[in-house]
């Protein structure tokens, strides 16, 4: 495992984003919010967020998770512009403590999430993140403005977090994965990333954490980690 000593390059700093850095899964938020009128609103609600639940524990792939939601999900661009505005005051509560961090260390940070750049945007803004560090999916719209699927050519759509992390992260420089989900560990059984944290403030999947490298169940923690890596 490659190791960070002081006078060493500092880890880029690669996050996952639902239930990472907001409290929230951004794409349930907007399913849920899509069925405000339907009269089996709360069943079709939990039977959405169980197949979440089963692609971020690896029991089914994130692509087949995703492409299942999706295939149920009625919204259109004002709704989801809507909901990437309510998740944005859903930030974790360590990450909303820690703002400043997250802004002085822009420069050095990057998010990757199978999630949709529409919902996740405005949280990077409140974070002080520019988008040009996210790579996410992004929506495919009908003429009427309804989504009608994904973009098919993302890098995340073609690959998955593997090709969006070496399309994103420049090489040279040591990269810490921070996220919660199990294809954020895939990247390091890869080696794609040289340390994985688990982070647990939201959700704590044993078959991710007990893999990882370290765990953090706060920005808190993981600062004092960061401390041991690199001596920010």
């Amino acid at each position: 495992m490659p190791s960070t000593q002081r006078g060493q390059p500092n880890f880029m700093l690669v996050f996952d984003f639902d239930s990472t850095l907001v409290s929230v899964e951004s794409l349930d938020e907007l399913f849920a919010r899509s069925m405000a009128l339907a009269p089996d609103r709360d069943a079709r609600v939990q039977e959405f967020q169980e197949i979440t639940d089963l692609g971020m524990a690896g029991e089914i792939s994130a692509d087949e998770s995703l492409t299942r939601r999706l295939s149920v999900l009625k919204a259109g661009r004002t709704l989801v512009d809507r909901v990437g505005e309510e998740v944005s005051q859903h930030l974790t509560p360590s990450v909303e403590r820690h703002i400043d961090f997250f802004a002085n260390n822009r420069h050095r940070i990057y998010v990757i999430s199978g999630g949709f750049e529409e919902l996740i945007h405005p949280s990077l803004i409140r974070l002080g993140i520019p988008p040009h560090r996210l790579m996410a999916h992004r929506f495919q719209y009908g003429a009427n403005g309804d989504v009608t699927g994904m973009d098919r050519g993302t890098a995340m759509a073609r690959g998955g977090k593997p090709a969006a992390l070496q399309a994103l992260v420049p090489v040279g420089s040591p990269i810490l994965m921070v996220g919660d989900g199990v294809t954020d560990l895939e990247l390091r059984s890869l080696g794609l990333v040289d340390r994985f944290v688990a982070f647990t403030e939201n959700r704590r999947r044993e078959s991710v954490v007990e893999k990882a490298d370290d765990v953090a169940s706060s920005i808190d923690e993981l600062l004092e980690l960061l401390e041991l890596f690199d001596g920010s």
